[in-house]
């Protein structure tokens, strides 16, 4: 039996949006938390968005290592940028009028999350 993907309620995911997406710089600050809500640290990923889909999610692809960075179903954290320079914090590079800026708390499974 395979397992499908539940979809995102409609507040979560703007297909305008996605659309608008794929293809153009997003910008993405990325704040990670452990289970219990203590936060871990916070990072940042520039790239090109190559998928928005609201069944698969959000793949972004790293403008330095050409990996994939795959975010969940949810553009409410994205929002178009103003044209500027933003600072690419782990590298110290600027970004030059990135397309799209966007944030996204992650929160870790607990340890037994799988058993």
């Amino acid at each position: 039996m395979t397992q499908q993907r539940s979809v995102p309620p409609p507040e979560f995911f703007d297909d305008a949006l996605a659309a608008r997406l794929v293809g153009h710089t997003l910008l993405l600050g990325i704040t990670e938390h452990d289970h219990q809500g203590t936060p871990l640290g916070h990072r940042q990923i520039f790239g090109t968005v190559s998928v928005a889909d609201r069944r698969r999610g959000i793949c972004l692809k790293d403008a330095k290592g050409g990996a994939d960075f795959w975010l969940p179903p949810d553009t409410r954290g994205i929002k178009e940028a103003k044209p500027g320079e933003y600072r690419h914090r782990p590298t110290g590079e600027i970004v030059t009028n990135p397309d799209f800026l966007g944030a996204i708390v992650l929160t870790k499974a607990p340890p037994d999350f799988r058993k």
